[in-house]
């Protein structure tokens, strides 16, 4: 049965079936992120992937990864026409003709094909190049009418960052009438660029975000450098460290040229009149980062920042006074007086946790120096390091007044590599 594909749908699933009784083949219609947005009635024979597929909404990610190793993804997107694809029995894909819904160069889409050998040469092709002109009308309208419907929601998002709604119920309101679902809880993450943030660079966090399916992305915008992003964990049943490295991989995954470079995440919030205030704490986790090279260098979540998330504030207050610290002071006089490195070794083995051997090894002295260079600094301060009350207060003070050099001092450090 042939069908004219010089006309309007009224959805992609309409548009399927009609490819698919003119081929008398199974038809499958992806977006640019391989979610599934309109296939064919199941009259013909298919096979796992497909399956999988369908049932999952999206493109597994075994299969993506297999199309991408053996080059079929990139062959499709610099084509320009449809491609035969051979089979891929290791992730369960038969044999296709594909074609790559695009505009401008810009990928819109996909249209894959079920090929069981009954696929003429050239006018099964032909069939499929019409198909895809309509339906890649079809996306660019839906994308106008999206992307009116992103900046409306847009909007939204910074109200909510902005600290612009007083009530609950108001932000319930506004987000029904916009047919959002907030979920119960979500988190406000920052993501630093290094670079102007363009559409291929929000494009490829979205695509981030879509590819990890236990991270569901809501909101995202951007300012300046920096990607703004309001998300849930979906269904994560795991703890701290396991959200910090879920969002260590998102970060990976959109790097590159122009991708994040840093990120910022806030505690798990469930009001979203604190949205203003998650904001500001996944913004505190950057200038922590940026404050604190080395202290900060795998923090990720707010909630992980410890006793760091104070600082800042203390070297305000340092800042407003004159008097220098009392715990610092006479090994600064000792420094000086005698060239000695005291306050520099101090440094560096509370910030390697007070690990003997790394710390002699990180100044290239042997252990017993170190050791005595440990106990001179007790005999001057005339306390023992085993105090807690002592190198609690000496460490705040080198990070809080000696900022510039204990991060010279452990620039060198292999984590910072």
């Amino acid at each position: 049965m042939e069908h004219s594909f010089d006309r309007s749908f009224d959805s992609l699933e309409s548009l399927a079936d009609a490819l698919g009784d003119s081929l008398q083949a199974q038809v499958t219609i992806e977006d640019e992120n391989h979610h599934v947005i309109g296939y064919s009635s199941h009259r013909f024979e298919s096979d796992p992937a497909r399956i999988s597929t369908i049932i999952g909404k999206k493109v597994p990610s075994a299969v993506i990864a297999g199309l991408r190793q053996q080059g079929i993804l990139q062959a499709l997107e610099n084509a320009a026409g449809p491609l035969r694809i051979p089979a891929l029995p290791e992730v369960g894909l038969g044999p296709r003709l594909a074609v790559c819904l695009k505009h401008r160069g810009e990928v819109l889409g996909y249209i894959w094909v079920v090929d069981t050998g009954d696929l003429r040469l050239g006018l099964a092709e032909a069939i499929v190049e019409q198909a895809a002109r309509s339906a890649g009308r079809y996306l660019l309208k839906q994308r106008g009418w999206k992307a009116r419907q992103e900046k409306t929601q847009e909007d939204f998002f910074w109200k909510l960052l902005t600290s612009y709604y007083e009530t609950e119920s108001s932000i319930a309101r506004d987000a029904e009438a916009l047919s959002i679902l907030l979920p119960g809880a979500y988190h406000i993450g920052v993501f630093e660029c290094g670079r102007r943030v363009d559409e291929n660079v929000q494009l490829r966090f979205r695509q981030a975000f879509a590819a990890e399916n236990k991270i569901r992305l809501l909101f995202q915008t951007c300012e300046h450098e920096r990607i703004i992003a309001l998300f849930s964990f979906a269904g994560w049943r795991g703890g701290p460290l396991g959200r910090a490295e879920l969002l260590r991989q998102l970060v990976e995954r959109a790097g590159g040229e122009g991708g994040g470079r840093s990120a910022g995440c806030s505690m798990e919030t469930r009001e979203y009149r604190q949205a203003g205030a998650a904001y500001r704490e996944a913004k505190a986790v950057l200038e922590l980062r940026r404050l604190f090279p080395y202290h900060a260098r795998s923090l990720l979540l707010y909630e992980d920042a410890g006793f760091l998330r104070h600082l800042p504030d203390i070297m305000e207050i340092k800042r407003a006074g004159t008097r220098p610290s009392p715990f610092l002071q006479p090994l600064l006089d000792h420094d000086e007086e005698h060239k000695s490195e005291l306050l520099r070794t101090l440094a560096v083995y509370l910030s390697l946790d007070s690990h003997l051997k790394e710390s002699a090894a990180y100044l290239h002295i042997h252990t017993n120096t170190l050791m005595y260079r440990l106990n001179r600094i007790a005999e001057i301060a005339g306390v023992s390091l085993k105090n807690a009350h002592y190198r609690t207060s000496v460490y705040i003070d080198l990070l809080t007044e000696q900022t510039e050099r204990v991060n010279m001092w452990l620039a060198a450090h292999p984590d910072l590599g």
